[in-house]
């Protein structure tokens, strides 16, 4: 809907930016088609407002290829442009900037146009041209995607199992980074394809019938197929749909029986809301005894085998869904966008096993120790494992403030031993590091070899944090790629009243 004054003097008090419309189509046949209930008159009005605060710069989004859509949507999407460049120098006296961003439609699963097939690249690409040509005339910016990319967006939106051999055949033909338009390889792409036996404009393009049984129908999300059906009907004949908070569609998912103060629709009845003994086990605040309602858990767990290669935001990212799927109540936090209320230790590199890494957690009821820890590793991942889940005081100091030791287990080679007694002999070894000098000898606290296996302790000095790969590089006298190569596992982290040799005390 329109966009009220007060909204945008507070905007503009705050921070004055461009603004950013999406109409999404052209006409009002076609956003009633989308369900965007969205009138030419309040985009005018939109427009008076923006202009009248002083706003000079203005961004418009667009799909083109939508369902139902025909040249006349087309020429309404650029009427948009048009009359919102018009509107701007009217009302500010001098040219404004109109950027314009075109998206091709990708039909996507679970939603009412799951049976819709994708617009043909060249029909994309007319459509495209059609547009650019029309705002080059009239000074208004054009960006769109690449219809190669949106293509592969719809192979892989709506794909079923043969799209895994395509992805994996990509893979071998050297395709990364695709999202970067100087890494994409259209090419290499048809090559995959043709191996895989997939026709991808046959992919992209196919349409099913409403009985079909589809791909994903596996995936239950709580709405049913005929929710979906019956909304896909509305929108080919054009009705809207309002806000559900309004009026009840019955789309399955039966949120009005749930709480709205219980995340993720999780009973809290599942577990004791009786207050949690004892102190806590690993890396600890000092004290220990009852804590009440939410909970605040210190947990134990280990990366390892190929696991070891996910990233430190991957592994956030594996264990906060599999709290979800564990049915575990987590606290989050206040404000425009809520998050869980959990914390990791620091960063474990890409490649690293961890034996003993540590994340903070905070429940919205407690859960006993034990089930937390069953219920979490039914639903992680081989690879990634919890061994301990201790209460913490809710004002527990967090992971990345306590430690400063880190211990390693790191395979060599024998080339590396003299290197490493030479190193360990010198008082101090300056490295450049962020445009400063630092001196990262005493971050190196031990350096014991058995065999082929070298046991190291580092340590943070002066407010300086352990680098680990840019003290192997200068100990060992490897390169980048040697060292990235390189088995490596973490041990132990502790905190700095605690002894390296000793583990984490409760």
């Amino acid at each position: 809907g329109a966009i009220h004054r007060d909204v945008l003097k507070a905007v503009k008090s705050v921070r004055k930016t461009g603004f950013t419309i999406a109409p999404e189509a052209g006409t009002k046949r076609l956003r009633d088609v989308i369900n965007k209930n969205f009138s030419d008159e309040e985009f005018d009005e939109t427009l008076i407002k923006i202009f009248s605060e002083g706003w000079n710069s203005l961004k418009l989004y667009f799909m083109i290829g939508l369902p139902t859509e025909t040249m006349s949507d087309i020429d309404g999407l650029i009427d948009m442009a048009i009359r919102a460049s018009q509107k701007g120098r009217q009302l500010t006296g001098k040219r404004v900037n109109i950027n314009t961003g075109i998206s091709a439609f990708v039909p996507k699963p679970h939603t009412p146009f799951q049976w819709e097939g994708q617009c043909s690249p060249d029909e994309l690409r007319e459509k495209q041209d059609y547009i650019r040509r029309a705002f080059k005339k009239r000074g208004i910016n054009f960006k769109g995607q690449h219809v190669e990319n949106s293509l592969l967006e719809a192979v892989f939106s709506r794909g079923d199992i043969a799209s895994a051999l395509l992805l994996e055949n990509a893979w071998k033909h050297g395709c990364r980074f695709d999202g970067w338009s100087e890494m994409f390889s259209f090419s290499k792409w048809q090559l995959a394809a043709e191996q895989s036996g997939i026709d991808l404009f046959g992919y992209a393009s196919r349409s099913f019938d409403c009985n079909d049984a589809l791909p994903w129908d596996m995936i239950d999300t709580g709405i049913t197929k005929e929710f979906m059906k019956n909304e896909y009907c509305k929108a080919l004949s054009g009705t809207i749909t309002s806000d559900c908070n309004k009026a009840c569609y019955g789309c399955g998912l039966a949120c009005r029986e749930k709480k709205q103060d219980t995340p993720q629709g999780v009973r809290t009845s599942e577990f004791s809301t009786a207050p949690a003994n004892g102190g806590c086990a690993g890396i600890s605040p000092s004290g220990s005894g009852k804590f009440p309602v939410p909970g605040k858990m210190r947990v134990g767990f280990s990366k390892t085998g190929m696991l070891r290669y996910l990233s430190h935001q991957e592994v956030i990212n594996a264990v906060l869904r599999a709290l979800r799927r564990a049915g575990i109540p987590l606290a989050y936090s206040a404000g425009f966008h809520p998050h869980p209320k959990f914390s990791f230790g620091p960063a474990l590199p890409c490649g690293v096993e961890g034996v003993k890494e540590y994340f903070d957690i905070e429940t919205s009821a407690f859960v006993p120790p034990r089930d937390f820890m069953s219920r979490l590793n039914a639903r992680l991942p081989e690879g990634l494992a919890v061994h301990s889940a201790v209460p913490v005081s809710p004002s527990a100091r967090a992971l990345n403030d306590q430690i400063s030791r880190y211990e390693y287990e790191i395979i060599i080679d024998k080339s590396s031993v003299e290197h490493i007694h030479s190193f360990m002999a010198g008082q101090t070894w300056v490295v450049a590091r962020d445009r400063k000098n630092v001196d990262i000898r005493p971050m190196v606290e031990r350096a014991g070899i058995h065999n082929n296996t070298l046991n190291l302790i580092l340590a943070d000095r002066d407010n300086t944090k352990v680098r680990l790969y840019e003290i192997l590089k200068v100990l060992l006298q490897k390169s980048d790629e040697e060292v990235l190569s390189i088995p490596i596992k973490r041990t132990g982290m502790y905190s700095k009243a605690e002894a390296a040799e000793n583990s984490p005390k409760g």
